[in-house]
């Protein structure tokens, strides 16, 4: 029983690391390319490029029926056909493609469309078009359990990204459109690669009933009924992410969503690295799900991953003035009023998504959708309220007080199905701390200022620590103890 412990908690790790390894390129290009976006772009240009990939991202999960989602909890599940998940994805996906494109013929001239994302119209129906084929097909390959094909591919994407994104930008200097264009192409790049190597056309089934393998409409169903409540699920924390970017450039300008914008690369950053674990943890709990020690399981790996997150945050409030100087230049430098407030806010965006994990498991997407529609009202109405008086503080406001009343409601309502344990007051304290730090930021004289962020992020490190050492425990081999004795006071 302990091997099996150790195991699960090992293939945690392993599947954490290989994700780190395929995303680890793509992180470096990021901290490179918005150093060149920020230098070639105009705060305008910026304010496009966001609204553009917001839409985008509103309506990804339309186009797809968010069907990705079903495609890695049913594919995971040992019980149901592959092939035929594979050839439902795509025939999904494929009538949503048909219909954005039938949508986009009468929007291409909308006067309201064009003041948010330019005349773009027919890009975004490719950027969406080819992001949902991407993702349903590096999805599957996670469903697969080929997760060292899923990090390479990732490695191959991140290589395209940069090589058509140099070509595009300094090159033929095709600003917005050459930026849209290099993800694009380094997208369908990845869905060729994913298809020799996975030989992903082996899982198309026919839709016809007398072939050999035929579409299973049962299964079909029984998909659709999980995903689509993901939708509106999907759109609520849509809503909750990028209302900020849309309110502000109604109420303010473009110029200040592109200040906004700035202000989100190193949340952002910090996001996508979660993510990292959060696939591999996706994984874990779905495969875990029948296992006697779930519940401890679940309370073990997030308190590891509560500890992990308030270092990582503390940390980057601790450098997160002289970083913004170096990574984005001088010009950014008024991004820092705003970055601080939406760092604090990451460590809860990072919570639930990991409570998140919970409904997908149980399969409760209703729940998901509840909870994520009160993220929405509470995002949108401190907006609406806030956005004309106050400017883009609001949009910070706003991110970091609906994140947590989510994650409080989910910490309720999550425990009803699966019932891991967590410390209440380890949070309270975690998150004062790091909330005096967010603030000194940008204030105090600088001595004063250095020394709380200075000893701020010390005692996050001594209040975590000890459960960082404990998972380390479990998951050492043995012979490597005697080389670290303070872990056996643990």
């Amino acid at each position: 029983m302990e091997e099996k412990k150790q195991n699960s908690y090992k293939g945690l790790l392993s599947n954490t690391i290989i994700f780190a390894v395929g995303s680890f390129s793509s992180k470096v290009l990021a901290i490179l390319l918005v150093s060149l976006y920020t230098r070639l772009f105009t705060d305008t240009e910026l304010g496009i490029t966001e609204n553009f990939t917001q839409t985008a991202n509103w309506l990804l999960p339309i186009v797809s029926l968010t069907v990705s989602e079903a495609v890695i909890r049913f594919g995971l599940d040992k019980s149901y056909n592959k092939k035929r998940i594979f050839s439902i994805g795509n025939a999904v996906i494929l009538c949503g493609i048909a219909l954005l494109g039938l949508a986009a013929v009468f929007l291409h001239d909308s006067a309201f469309v064009h003041k948010f994302i330019g005349n773009n119209v027919w890009l975004l129906l490719l950027y969406v078009s080819i992001s949902s084929l991407k993702t349903l097909y590096a999805t599957f390959v996670r469903a697969m359990e080929r997760v060292r094909l899923f990090a390479v591919n990732g490695i191959l994407c991140t290589f395209f990204t940069l090589l058509f994104s140099v070509l595009f930008l300094l090159v033929f200097r095709m600003g917005i459109r050459g930026y849209l264009l290099s993800i694009v192409l380094a997208d369908v790049a990845s869905i060729i690669f994913l298809m020799f190597t996975a030989k992903l056309w082996r899982y198309f089934t026919p839709l016809y009933k007398k072939s050999e393998d035929p579409f299973d409409h049962g299964l079909a169903r029984a998909m659709l009924s999980y995903c689509i409540p993901l939708i509106p699920t999907q759109i609520m924390w849509l809503i909750t992410n990028s209302s900020d970017s849309f309110m502000v450039t109604h109420f303010m300008s473009r110029a200040d969503t592109g200040i906004l914008s700035i202000a989100y690369k190193i949340p952002n950053l910090f996001t996508t690295i979660y993510m990292m674990f959060g696939q591999a943890w996706n994984m874990s709990a779905i495969t875990e799900n029948d296992s006697d020690e779930r519940n401890r399981f679940y309370s073990n790996v997030f308190d590891v991953n509560q500890s992990v997150l308030y270092i990582i945050a503390a940390g980057i409030l601790l450098v997160i003035r002289p970083l913004t100087y170096v990574w984005m230049g001088a010009d950014a430098m008024s991004s820092i009023l705003y970055s601080p407030g939406l760092v604090f806010s990451t460590v809860f965006i990072c919570f639930t998504t990991f409570m998140g994990t919970i409904y997908v498991v149980t399969k409760r997407s209703v729940n998901s959708l509840i909870t994520s529609l009160i993220a929405g009202i509470i995002n949108v109405g401190i907006n609406l309220v806030l956005i004309p008086k106050i400017g883009i503080a609001a949009a910070v406001i706003s991110t970091i007080a609906s994140y947590i009343v989510v994650f409080i409601v989910r910490c309720i309502d999550a425990r009803r199905f699966i019932a891991f344990d967590f410390s209440v007051m380890k949070i309270v304290v975690n998150t004062s701390i790091l909330a005096l730090m967010t603030i000194s930021v940008n204030s105090f004289g600088a001595i004063l200022r250095w020394v709380i962020l200075g000893g701020g992020f010390i005692a996050v490190l001594i209040l975590n620590y000890g459960c960082m050492l404990k998972m380390a425990r479990k998951i050492l081999p043995k012979k490597l103890w005697r080389f670290v004795p303070f872990i056996n006071r643990f």
